[in-house]
């Protein structure tokens, strides 16, 4: 019998799975809370985990731990050093919520170069009159700059190039041939790209390595009037220097799903702004994308626990050596 904790509700999908199996006992932790998962955790085989931190005084507890299953992608919540130091693989959802990041990226980047919800504020307000205060940037004959050449990489240039915009993808692993196939230009290192381009769209996991990727001095490289998307991870753009770089005008206006801080706080300066838009780390919440996601969080421990994992779904499989 293997037990397993799910530290946040999954769609019904996702749980039906596991409750199918008469191999598996489900723990559903009672919150999220340090304390409360620091107590669950004790004796499982294998987590579900959503959103929750898993750092190393949490994961140390687990002594019977085998595998986490992450519902996504992103993996910056959890120890992976802890983890990848004991030998755990952590599964991820792979291509689960791709499509609906790129969608919610696509929508973003249009409300930031037509200025939509400015304008609807203001014809609320009847300032009919502030229609051209500030003009829409074109999205055909524009250069979108698309840093991270992943799933969701790959799902957003066809749209964009659907609109006729010019993509440029770096990625520090490309696949060149495939950048070309789909009719983008293909880079190694973004920031020789960033004064020639009129968007920008983060799409890298957040790391050691990706930290402070965007920050002052990249922001002063960038094209005057640019505009920036964040739907990656908060800690991937400087906020502090994305806030100077909208003051000076070298920015024009940014999209944000992610934050430095989760929940943003009350004090959070871009609330007040008018040349942001902001969602609730929402990009890939999409009906679709949570069930689908929840069955390949449910599915990938299954999996190993049967022993036939899917190698692309290893998020830490290079540092194990799998």
């Amino acid at each position: 019998m293997k037990r397993v904790l799910v530290t946040e509700p999954l769609h019904e999908t996702g749980m039906a799975l596991l409750e199918e199996r008469p191999d598996i006992e489900i723990v559903m932790a009672r919150d999220n809370n340090p304390d409360t998962l620091s107590e669950a955790v004790v004796g499982v085989h294998g987590i579900a985990v959503r959103v929750s931190r898993l750092p190393s005084e949490i994961l140390s507890r687990a002594n019977d731990l085998e595998v986490i299953s992450r519902h996504g992608v992103g993996c910056d919540r959890l120890d992976m050093a802890h983890l990848n130091a004991r030998g755990i693989p952590v599964m991820i959802a792979a291509g689960a919520n791709a499509g609906s990041v790129a969608e919610h990226t696509m929508g973003l980047l249009l409300a930031t170069a037509r200025n939509l919800v400015a304008q609807d504020r203001n014809i609320r307000k009847g300032w009919f009159h502030e229609r051209l205060k500030r003009l829409a940037t074109d999205l055909s004959g524009a250069t979108l700059l698309i840093v991270g050449f992943g799933r969701i990489g790959r799902k957003l240039a066809p749209l964009a190039r659907a609109f006729g915009m010019e993509v440029v993808v770096a990625d520090i692993a490309l696949d060149e041939a495939l950048a070309r196939d789909m009719g983008c230009r293909g880079v190694t290192d973004f920031k020789p790209e960033l004064a020639k381009s009129d968007i920008l769209s983060i799409h890298v996991p957040l790391d050691d390595t990706t930290r402070d990727l965007v920050s002052a001095n990249e922001f002063t490289a960038m094209k005057d009037g640019s505009i920036l998307i964040n739907c990656a991870r908060g800690g991937v753009v400087n906020e502090a220097a994305m806030i100077s770089a909208l003051d000076s005008g070298k920015l024009i206006a940014a999209g944000l799903d992610v934050f430095s801080v989760e929940p943003a706080p009350d004090t959070q300066p871009l609330y007040t702004r008018d040349d942001v838009i902001l969602s609730p780390h929402t990009a890939a919440g999409s009906q679709n994308s949570i069930r689908v996601s929840a069955q390949m969080t449910a599915q990938n421990l299954l999996d190993h626990f049967d022993g036939k994992p899917r190698r692309d779904c290893i998020f830490n499989r290079e540092e194990l050596g799998l």
